[in-house]
C-alpha cells in the first residue's frame, strides 16, 4: 500500500515558462520509479477538498536513507494556486508512490516529447537512464516563448541535444513539438531512436503517438487525468481505448504503452 507522509515544504522556485518547482524536505519514505505520482495536499481546509496528482519530477536520496522529492506544476486553478504560492514550512500531506513508472529505453538512443508542463517526469526519468553510451534528447513544445518550461537542471543528461518548438514560431521551430517530431524522424531516417517517451496534453499524446506508430518506433506515454484518489477507487480518471475498454490512469498507468490506448491504424 501507498503511505501517506507528511512532508514540510523546503522551497518554491521559478523555473521558466510560468512553472514552479516544489522542492519536499528530506524524509523517511519509499523511493519512487520515474514516471510514478503522488497525491499532493496543502493544510487548507475543505476547498478544494481533494488532492492533486503530481509527477515526480525529481528524487534523490539525502541525509542516509531519506528520500527528496520534488514537483513541477503550474498554477492553472485553485489547488495548484494554493500549493504554487505556499510558503516554505508548511507541511504537504503526501501519497504515494502510486502508479506505473517509465521501463528503460530498448536501445541506445531515446527521444523525450513533452508539451509545456508535461516536462515534468522527464528531469527523473533522464536521471535514471543516462549512460554514457545512450543519446537523450529532449523535444519541447510550447505556445509560445514565454510558456517554455526550464530544463537546465537536467540538460546534462540531454546529450542528443534539445529542441524547441512554439506554436507561434516565437521560439525554435515554427509549428507543433508533434510536427517537429514527425519532421525529425524524416530527417533521421537512418539514426532513430530505440524509444520515444510522450508526456503533454491528451490530444498531443495521441498525435505524438500516431507519428511514432507509422515510423514504427516504440512510443511510451505518461497519461494525464483528473484524480480524486489516485488509487482507482473513485474511478474518476478512467478513459477508453481503441478496443472500448476502460483504462484506469492511476493504477493501470499514467505510463503505459501509446499502443494500448490508440490503435496504429490512426497513423
Amino acid at each position: 500500500m501507498p503511505a501517506l507522509s507528511r512532508i514540510p515544504l523546503e522551497a518554491v522556485e521559478e523555473v521558466g515558462g510560468g512553472c514552479l518547482r516544489l522542492v519536499c524536505a528530506p524524509a523517511s519514505i519509499v523511493a519512487p520509479v520515474p514516471g510514478q505520482f503522488y497525491m499532493v495536499r496543502g493544510p487548507w481546509e475543505a476547498d478544494p477538498l481533494l488532492p492533486r496528482p503530481f509527477s515526480v519530477a525529481r528524487f534523490r536520496t539525502v541525509e542516509g536513507q531519506q528520500v527528496q522529492l520534488e514537483f513541477l506544476l503550474r498554477i492553472i486553478g485553485r489547488g495548484t494556486r494554493l500549493l504554487g504560492t505556499a510558503q516554505v514550512g508548511i507541511e504537504l500531506d503526501v501519497l504515494g508512490p502510486l502508479g506505473i513508472g517509465f521501463d528503460d529505453p530498448p536501445g541506445d538512443s531515446a527521444w523525450l516529447v513533452a508539451g509545456g508542463i508535461g516536462i515534468a517526469p522527464f528531469p527523473a526519468l533522464t536521471d535514471a537512464i543516462a549512460t554514457p553510451g545512450r543519446s537523450l534528447s529532449l523535444l519541447l513544445g510550447a505556445r509560445t516563448k514565454t510558456e517554455i518550461p526550464g530544463f537546465e537542471d537536467f540538460e546534462a543528461n540531454l546529450t542528443g541535444g534539445v529542441e524547441i518548438a512554439t506554436d507561434d514560431g516565437s521560439a525554435g521551430f515554427a509549428g507543433t513539438v508533434v510536427e517537429l517530431l514527425a519532421s525529425r524522424l524524416d530527417e533521421s531516417e537512418n539514426v532513430r531512436p530505440s524509444q520515444v517517451y510522450v508526456c503533454g496534453p491528451h490530444a498531443m499524446m495521441e498525435a505524438a503517438a500516431a507519428v511514432c506508430a507509422g515510423a514504427g518506433i516504440p512510443c511510451s506515454v505518461s497519461l494525464e487525468a483528473p484524480m480524486g484518489c489516485g488509487m482507482g477507487t473513485c474511478r474518476g480518471c478512467v478513459i477508453r481505448t481503441h478496443e472500448d475498454t476502460n483504462f484506469t490512469v492511476c493504477t493501470e498507468g499514467p505510463v503505459t504503452d501509446a499502443s494500448f490506448i490508440w490503435s496504429a491504424k490512426s497513423a
